[in-house]
């Protein structure tokens, strides 16, 4: 069955058809960018809840299995629970990103990075769903998240050694950094516009060209171009099915690829003694 152009389950909850839950903020009249806008909010929201869900019932399990004492504390479960899941997400995020911290900076950003993958990975495969809406191929919630990263690589590259940070950017020659400086301050203000625009533009395209695929072959059939016998050969070809997988495909390498950029801008933020 093929949802109709535009549903989406959300707009079933009472104020985001129409955009009434957002309306507050605009006054009288919503802008054009901002159109669609609610029914954005309730799916990431809905990536939030499932992701705040995952943590408290992962949590719960790790703190069982500690209560047990001795060796049976670090003894994976015999299936595959929510606790071997967390595990093994840790571990690879861990493994991931570990060349560009230290182990002490590594368990402070992990975190932040971490909870950026799974939001966007989330967040990017409610595309593949019929009636939910992606947010990551909006440009309002990427450029959320590529400003928290723009704030938290300057706070800790001025906060850790603010002379070494500044004088990264000035560089090892104090004449050239008159020219130099604005080079690198220019680079630095397009870091965010690079994440948004980036995850932005994969998403959105993968998801049209998914969503075209996907209804090619009822919209042909609604149209009258194909006979009885070709309709019924056609609702079993599986037209939309490598569509899919490199949907899957896309929505890992584009979560994968933000959280590596963020980590590699945060982590050359941070003091180090090969800088210059």
């Amino acid at each position: 069955m093929t949802m109709a152009a535009g549903f989406s389950w959300f707009s079933l909850i009472p104020g985001v058809e129409g955009d009434g839950l957002i309306a507050w903020m605009y006054g009288d009249t919503i802008p054009p960018n901002a159109v669609g806008g609610a029914g954005i909010f309730m799916a990431a929201c809905f990536v939030s809840v499932v992701l705040i869900s995952f943590a408290f019932l992962a949590n719960r399990a790790l703190v069982s299995a500690v209560s047990k004492g001795g060796t049976e504390a670090f003894q994976a479960d015999d299936t595959l629970t929510i606790r071997n899941v967390a595990e093994i997400t840790i571990s690879t995020l861990s493994g991931l990103l570990d060349t560009n911290f230290t182990k002490k900076d590594l368990r402070q950003f992990l975190p932040l990075l971490g909870s950026f993958f799974l939001f966007i990975w989330i967040a990017n495969l409610l595309g593949l769903v019929p009636g939910l809406v992606p947010p990551t191929d909006n440009i309002n919630t990427n450029i959320g998240m590529a400003l928290v990263v723009f704030v938290i690589f300057n706070f800790v590259g001025l906060k850790r050694d603010a002379k070494s940070y500044v004088g990264h950017l000035w560089g090892p020659i104090f004449i050239t950094g008159f020219l130099l400086f604005p080079i690198e301050l220019v680079s630095l203000i397009f870091r965010p516009v690079s994440l948004t625009l980036r995850l932005t533009g994969n998403m959105f395209g993968d998801h049209t060209v998914f969503s075209v695929m996907s209804n090619l072959l009822p919209d042909i059939a609604a149209n009258g171009q194909m006979g009885a016998v070709a309709e019924w050969i056609a609702f079993f070809i599986p037209i939309p099915l490598p569509f899919l997988g490199l949907a899957l495909l896309v929505s890992s390498v584009q979560a994968i690829v933000f959280t590596l950029l963020s980590a590699t801008y945060i982590g050359t933020a941070i003091p180090h003694a090969d800088h210059h």
